[in-house]
Formats: structure tokens, C-alpha cells, sequence
């Protein structure tokens, strides 16, 4: 039963507590019907040899240990970790020779939060996330702390709780983790009506037909009714996105539907968050221009 719960693994201590005598461990062994995956810990000959597997019993052979780096991050799903050797978190005095997996001393694991991914103590997703920065670019921390939010696997409070943990520890990866979730959690997220007005200054434009202020969708009967601006020629929706970035999933979700709803009915809609209003306005009324440009081209050729 042990077995069947840890993937066919099992360590020599969880067989002796089960009741079975170093005897009678040696003599499964002598016959084949137990595996040796590494000291003192083994697997039934009959289990699968799957990376899963091989991950549990490299977390078995050592004491307080728990997956951690790439493995924990394709434990949590995470893009761009790929199964490969596994890797694991021990104590700083813990023993670090693994002929199975790579072995890492670090003086917070035991005090780290523990999760369980498919039985497999692991750190929690925003420990691993700051793991990983010193070993993906910036993009691909970024896209994989996105993901996370997204999911709900980790929340901004949580990003910000474990840099603060860690900030004046000299780790590796600090800089890049900083810099990604202040642009990703939203460090700083605009009132309403700061981000409107943000909003209206850029399309405060000559070249931008009269933008409806808060119009309302017809086709669309769930609250808030109103998008935040409208431009009928180009039949275009802007909206400026302040909330802090996906924390709310719901809203989320909601605002991806209508967006797909709108491009259904034959509208154009572009979104910026508060850093682009706010750090680059040109980029932004750029976008605006040639979206417009393309409408009026689309209408024209019709």
C-alpha cells in the first residue's frame, strides 16, 4: 500500500515500520522481487520505472528532503522544465551524494512551506519560482510567473512574501526576480479614475476619431455593461487594465469572453495596463494609430 501511494517507492525505514524484519528485507531483495533504486531505498519489481518514480525515491533516500529547481517546477506544471535528472532540496547538514539526483544544501528547507504534487514533497510555487529565476532569462520568468497567476497556483502577496524572505541573502536570481514581479504582480496598481485619465490622455489624439467615454455594449448583458472607451469609426474598444495582474480570475476569465465576443461582432479591442499608459504612451498610441489605420483601410476596401 505504502508503495502503490509513492509511485513503487519506498525507503528501508517506512518497510521496517511496517513490520517486516531486516531478514525478511534482505531476502525480497536477494530474489529480485525488490529493486534497489538507491541506499536504503527500493521499489516493487513490478512498479514502472517512471520519472515520477525515480523523483520519490530520490526524496526517500535523504532525510527532511524535498524536490526542488527544475524537477518542482515540472511538478507545478511549470513552462519551460522539462523531467530530467531529478533535483533535490536537503538541510544544510544534510548528506548531498545521490548516484540518482542532484543534491542541493540550503538552511531553509526544512522551514520553507511543504506541498504535495502527486505525493511528492516539493516547495510551494513561489519558492520555486525564485529558485528558478537565476536559471531562466527574464521572458521565461516572466511567462512562467504569468502562468502561475493565471492558474491560481501562486498570488502576487506570496511573489512579494518570499522576495522579501530573501532579499539581503546575496541568492542568485534576486535582481531578475525583482524586476519580473514588479512588472508582473503590480507593485502598483492605478486608482480608477488615474488610469482613465492616463487612458483619455492617449487618445487625447487630432488624428483619433471622438472616443465614447464608458459606452455600452449592446450585445453584451452582463455587469459592467460599459467599456471604457469606444471609437466608432474604427469600431474599436480600449479599455485600460489596472487591476493587480490577475489576481482576480474571475474578472479575468470575464473580460477575455467579452473580448472574444466583441471581435465576433466585428469590433477591434486593444487592453493596456497601467505600466504601458504610464512608462510608454507613444508605444501605446502607436498601436491605437495603426489599428485605427487598418479599420479605416478594412471599411474602405469594402
Amino acid at each position: 500500500m505504502i508503495a502503490k501511494r509513492q509511485h513503487g517507492a519506498f525507503s528501508h525505514r517506512q518497510a521496517v515500520s511496517a513490520g517486516l524484519s531486516p531478514r525478511q528485507i534482505g531476502h525480497r531483495r536477494a530474489v529480485g522481487a525488490w529493486v534497489d533504486l538507491e541506499y536504503a531505498v527500493y521499489a516493487l519489481d513490478s512498479s514502472p520505472e517512471t520519472w515520477h518514480r525515480e523523483v520519490m525515491a530520490a526524496v526517500l533516500s535523504k532525510n527532511h528532503a524535498r524536490a526542488s529547481g527544475f524537477t518542482a517546477g515540472v511538478l507545478h506544471e511549470l513552462p519551460h522544465c522539462r523531467a530530467g535528472k531529478p533535483e533535490i532540496s536537503v538541510p544544510s547538514t544534510g548528506n548531498a551524494v545521490s548516484r540518482i539526483a542532484v543534491v542541493r544544501r540550503r538552511s531553509d528547507t526544512r522551514t520553507r512551506k511543504l506541498v504535495l504534487i502527486d505525493r511528492i514533497p516539493t516547495f510551494d510555487a513561489a519558492t520555486t519560482l525564485f529558485d528558478l529565476a537565476p536559471r531562466l532569462s527574464a521572458g521565461k520568468l516572466r511567462r512562467a510567473i504569468d502562468d502561475c497567476l493565471v492558474r491560481g497556483r501562486v498570488t502576487p502577496e506570496e511573489l512579494v512574501a518570499v522576495l522579501e524572505t530573501y532579499t539581503g541573502s546575496r541568492m542568485a536570481g534576486t535582481v531578475r526576480f525583482r524586476d519580473v514581479i514588479k512588472d508582473l504582480s503590480g507593485a502598483y496598481v492605478a486608482t480608477e479614475s488615474e488610469l482613465e485619465g492616463l487612458l483619455f490622455a492617449l487618445l487625447d489624439d487630432p488624428r483619433i476619431p471622438n472616443p465614447e467615454r464608458q459606452a455600452r455594449l449592446t450585445w453584451w448583458d452582463e455587469l459592467p455593461h460599459r467599456v471604457d472607451a469606444y471609437i466608432p469609426p474604427w469600431r474599436l474598444i480600449v479599455e485600460g487594465d489596472g487591476r493587480t495582474y490577475h489576481t482576480k480570475r474571475e474578472d479575468f476569465e470575464r473580460d477575455r469572453h467579452r473580448d472574444n465576443l466583441a471581435v465576433a461582432h466585428g469590433y477591434r479591442v486593444l487592453r493596456f495596463t497601467y505600466r504601458m499608459l504610464k512608462d510608454a504612451p507613444a508605444d501605446a498610441l502607436r498601436v491605437v494609430l495603426r489599428t485605427g489605420a487598418q479599420a479605416h483601410h478594412s471599411v474602405a476596401r469594402a
